[in-house]
């Protein structure tokens, strides 16, 4: 039977370079004439790797212009580097597959409109409360006969025959209150943010519905620990912290934060009032950003890799117009939580 090297030998080139043309690598530099060689030494020599399947299905990904509507500002992203993250995971998996890529924050989505007509193909990442405020937005994007992805967000079912690219957040509150239980910590309360307007009905963030579900569950959900914020930033978390000290509401054992933004902030309000953490007050955010780790204490957050959810969304886009496949399906991305200071040490031997 023949080997790869046996290829490489009879196509004068190395094994590597003969591994990498058969294994179909599309960003290994060969000329044609090289790659022809190979192919020819491998169908000669019989050999079964992958080369038959390769001549059958080689990929190449149509020469498409992709339009990514950003359903944000770009100050959002000076502010947050989460979706700047995902944007530019995105842009960096269509750009190295040659397609072409044209951006549009919120300020510039009627220009993306009017360039609609370009598009075989359009990435949606963003805040899914915009979308239903985007109303030509959303009816061009229903009549669209174009692969569409959806990127961190979900709409109900049947609004859009669309790719969606989404967290588990039920995943990541059980995380977090997981770890929370495990050092005996009974009275759990939840910072966040009131949710997105959907047709006039203020709708709950997900990760607040997983937090009240799991503890109604465990008979544990008290009303007067729930604290919410129309925004989601550090000065969101600070402020919201000092008038929750200003009331003197009595304070939960522990607190899971929406999002790692708001926990630094609220851990700023605690420290300017003597408030120990976690010797007093443990917490767990959300997010893991690169700040978590360097606040004093070490924020304890549930990673979310939104990496992987541009890179993802990319390839799902790219996939459905390779395969011209019309039903749309959802991918869950993986989370995992980070211990760090902020929560205490675990009681469960």
């Amino acid at each position: 039977m023949a080997t790869l090297k046996d290829v490489a030998k009879r196509a004068g080139v190395s094994p590597a370079a003969a591994s990498r043309v058969l294994n179909q690598d599309r960003h290994f530099s060969v000329s044609d004439d090289t790659r022809m060689k190979i192919q020819e030494a491998a169908k000669a020599l019989g050999y079964k790797g992958r080369v038959e399947h390769y001549q059958d299905t080689t990929l190449c990904i149509p020469k498409a212009k992709i339009g990514i509507f950003l359903l944000y500002n770009e100050i959002l992203e000076i502010e947050d580097s989460y979706y700047q993250i995902v944007r530019l995971n995105i842009k960096g998996e269509l750009e190295k597959n040659g397609l072409q890529i044209k951006e549009f924050f919120l300020g510039t989505i009627e220009k993306g409109i009017r360039q609609f007509h370009e598009f075989q193909g359009v990435i949606l990442v963003g805040h899914p409360g915009i979308w239903f405020r985007a109303s030509e937005l959303r009816v061009m994007m229903k009549e669209a006969g174009i692969p569409i992805v959806c990127s961190d967000f979900e709409l109900e079912e049947g609004e859009l025959n669309a790719d969606y690219v989404v967290n588990d957040f039920e995943s990541i509150v059980n995380k977090a209150l997981d770890c929370f239980e495990d050092r005996g910590y009974e009275e759990i309360g939840y910072i966040g943010t009131y949710g997105i307007e959907i047709y006039g009905s203020l709708k709950a963030d997900r990760r607040y519905l997983a937090f009240k579900n799991r503890m109604e569950e465990n008979g544990r959900f008290r009303e007067e620990f729930i604290w919410l914020t129309k925004n989601s930033l550090v000065r969101d978390g600070y402020e919201l912290g000092k008038k929750i000290i200003k009331e003197k509401r009595r304070l939960p054992r522990a607190i899971f934060v929406e999002n790692d933004n708001l926990a630094i902030g609220f851990l700023r309000t605690l420290k300017e009032n003597a408030i120990s953490v976690p010797g007093e007050i443990a917490l767990i955010g959300c997010n893991d950003i690169q700040a978590a780790a360097f606040v004093t204490p070490p924020l304890t957050s549930v990673k979310i890799y939104n990496d992987v959810t541009g890179i993802m969304s990319a390839r799902l886009l790219m996939e459905r117009l390779l395969t011209g496949r019309k039903e749309g399906v959802k991918l869950i991305v993986p989370n995992r939580l980070v211990v760090r200071g902020s929560c205490g040490e675990s009681r469960v031997v």
